[in-house]
């Protein structure tokens, strides 16, 4: 088989192994949000009992814990196969069949932290755990109340989120183009999810921040909703998830009017979490409004171009009335110079208090244009310095190229001086 032909077969392969990549990927992402999605309704249903009078409560909750059970375990299947088809594809790429090329020790930490964090789903029949709160903060008495288990391990499902991740780059423009994905390997820059965030930063920095946040907002407060909402039992879960949705957006912009508080050390650790990442929010939207603000290159230079122009026209008339003033002054003078009366005298000192501050006017002026020649932008000056530099190498090709041409003349020239001198030696020897 030619190369041709095996880096055609290559190529069908690692293509037909990244479709049913990008397949498990999706699957894998329909069923770690199934399983969130029935986990939560378990401890809704569980905590509020709305539909106690249609159904028995333990009954819908043991069928929910079951299926998030099931859709677990086959989370886990495909979470596995994914990975098998990743390895497979590295293994073409390299153009390898030994399996510890693909197999390193770093993807295994990887997979058997990815299997951890999506094995955690709620089980049947878990029972209650007590849970500590704050019952009077002032006080610092604490109370212990009975939450279920299955709460407990709802709230770690969350981290099933990387692998939506994992479905941003994977359907990104960035790794479905391969282009750019064989410009990023050439510069060896690999198309992951950082790489594909800062570029969704980049592109559209205000959508990427407010889905982040929206999405991070109403997470924490369900979480908050469920590490509160047992301390007290007779407000409703609508208005305990309202309230911390408040408490988490004044915490999120460091604000805090202190009206909603957290009684409980789950709800501590969530309200730090909060402050952290709003303040790295907060950071990063201030760069990229910095950023927006800054001038282009362009507009500086545009800027750059109208504030001289302003100036060379403002040196020129203040170079204008000097003259003015000057032939002004002159006149003045000769009239007091025909008629020595306190009405010229008092018009030749006024021109001359005219041409006084038209002197002082051009020299601001002039100094202001050396200024604004002074502070133009280095890149400016480093631009006007290349071409400059261009333009001289261009003359200096020309004056070589016309250089090499009457030398090339010359030796002709030469060549057939010689060759006149060899035939008249042969004549003459004749």
């Amino acid at each position: 088989m030619s190369n041709a032909e095996t880096v055609r077969k290559r190529w069908k392969i690692r293509r037909r192994l990244s479709d049913l990549k990008v397949k498990l990927c999706d699957a894998t992402l329909i069923l770690a949000v199934g399983g969130l999605i029935l986990a939560m309704l378990d401890v809704e249903f569980t905590a509020t009992r709305i539909l106690e009078s249609f159904v028995n409560t333990s009954d819908l909750s043991f069928i929910l814990r079951t299926a998030a059970i099931i859709t677990t375990i086959a989370l886990l299947f495909f979470l596995l196969f994914y990975h098998f088809i990743d390895i497979k594809i590295q293994l073409v790429e390299t153009g390898t069949s030994n399996w510890r090329v693909g197999i390193t020790s770093e993807r295994v930490l990887n997979t058997l932290l990815e299997v951890a964090i999506c094995a955690i789903c709620p089980i049947p029949e878990t029972g209650v755990v007590a849970w500590p709160i704050l019952s009077n903060i002032a006080e610092r008495t604490r109370e212990r109340v009975n939450i279920p288990i299955s709460v407990l391990l709802t709230l770690p499902m969350f981290l099933r989120f990387f692998i939506v991740c994992r479905y941003m780059v994977l359907h990104s423009s960035q790794h479905q183009d391969t282009a750019t994905r064989t410009i990023a390997s050439l510069n060896h820059i690999a198309v992951d999810f950082r790489f594909v965030l800062k570029s969704e930063m980049y592109e559209r920095p205000l959508f990427v921040l407010s889905i982040a946040s929206l999405m991070f907002w109403c997470v924490v407060s369900w979480m908050l909703t469920q590490c509160e909402r047992y301390a007290y039992p007779s407000i409703s879960g609508f208005q305990h998830f309202a309230d911390y949705l408040w408490f988490e957006i004044i915490t999120f912009f460091s604000i805090g009017y202190g009206d909603v508080q957290v009684n409980t050390y789950c709800g501590r650790g969530l309200a730090m979490l909060t402050a952290i990442v709003g303040t790295l929010f907060s950071s990063t939207l201030i760069a990229l409004i910095s950023r927006k603000l800054i001038l282009t290159t362009c507009e500086k230079r545009v800027n750059h171009i109208i504030a001289e122009n302003n100036i060379t026209n403002e040196h020129k008339n203040a170079a204008a009335c000097v003259l003015q003033n000057t032939w002004r002054t002159v006149l003045r003078a000769r009239d007091y110079q025909k008629s020595s009366s306190r009405r010229n005298q008092q018009r030749l000192a006024k021109m001359q208090r005219m041409l006084l501050c038209s002197v002082i006017t051009f020299r601001k002026t002039r100094w202001k244009l050396r200024m604004q020649m002074e502070d133009e932008d280095d890149f400016f000056t480093a631009r006007r310095a290349f071409n400059e530099t261009e333009d001289r190498l261009q003359k200096v090709r020309q004056r070589q190229s016309q250089l090499d041409g009457k030398i090339s003349m010359l030796f002709e020239n030469v060549e057939a001086l010689t060759q006149a001198v060899m035939s008249r030696k042969c004549y003459l020897r004749q």
